[in-house]
């Protein structure tokens, strides 16, 4: 269901992921309400359309973008449908700046460079600009109208927040909510080096994520985090329960480099 694609999305753990948060909701203490920080394309969201969710992301055009797919889908796929797919095309697109266009050409523009991107990445420079390269029209096409309508209307069941996922989640998380959060990787392929702009995510932020799960659980809630199995998250993985899964990646240029991954699931379910 979601109109975006993005570097890191957990499509390929849809299935695990659903299962924790039908775990979360026969517990007696669930409340039934979806919580995501790192929000990105929102796969999980969609996949389970929950009647209550907040979504959280530090990044201001992509939510912005969601905003505008819910409140106006048809506005935004009319502006959409007036793109070209070509080259030429991706770079005079994605040379323009907010003053150029209004909100719902602003949310076009951003799905088109999405869509038309190399990999789904979103990367800025030292500026804020987006500068990823095109991605030789590999991406599956344009959403439809009826696609972002339908986006549209799950979409209105979500509070839609931007920000420090340590900062909005905290004083927000109740009793019964189920946390999803699925952070970069602090040290990460140097490809994927600043994301979303400079130290977004680093070491120290392991520690607000541990700091943060401990608070979800002191609160009764629910959480899972997804994360690279790797060192730097052991400390976390010691403390809660935790299933490794094997993933593909699919951001590496070269194709030979795309191998299966381990991550691991940590929860408290």
């Amino acid at each position: 269901m979601t109109f975006l694609r993005w570097a890191g999305s957990k499509k390929q753990l849809l299935d695990t992921l659903s299962c924790c948060w039908h775990a979360s909701n026969c517990t007696d203490q669930s409340n039934g309400r979806y919580i995501e920080a790192f929000s990105g394309s929102a796969a999980l969201f969609f996949r389970l359309q929950p009647k209550s969710a907040l979504l959280v992301d530090v990044n201001h055009d992509l939510q912005h973008c969601m905003r505008r797919v819910r409140n106006s889908p048809r506005k935004v796929s009319e502006a959409l449908q007036k793109l070209t797919c070509s080259e030429s095309e991706y770079y005079r697109i994605r040379s323009q700046t907010r003053d150029d266009l209004s909100a719902n050409e602003w949310a076009a523009r951003f799905i088109y460079l999405n869509r038309n991107c190399f990999n789904g990445l979103y990367r800025t420079n030292r500026q804020g600009r987006f500068n990823v390269p095109y991605g030789g029209g590999r991406s599956g096409g344009i959403p439809t109208e009826q696609t972002l309508v339908d986006a549209s209307r799950i979409l209105k069941k979500a509070t839609l927040l931007e920000g420090d996922f340590f900062e909005q989640l905290k004083p927000r998380v109740g009793r019964g909510d189920f946390v999803y959060l699925d952070p970069p990787y602090a040290q990460r392929n140097v490809n994927l080096d600043n994301q979303y702009g400079p130290d977004v995510f680093g070491i120290q932020d392991v520690a607000r994520l541990a700091n943060l799960a401990q608070t979800i659980n002191e609160k009764k809630g629910h959480f899972v985090i997804s994360y690279a199995a790797c060192d730097e998250i052991e400390h976390i993985v010691k403390a809660w329960t935790s299933y490794e899964v094997t993933v593909q990646r699919t951001i590496a240029a070269n194709v030979a480099h795309r191998r299966p991954a381990k991550e691991v699931l940590i929860t408290n379910i």
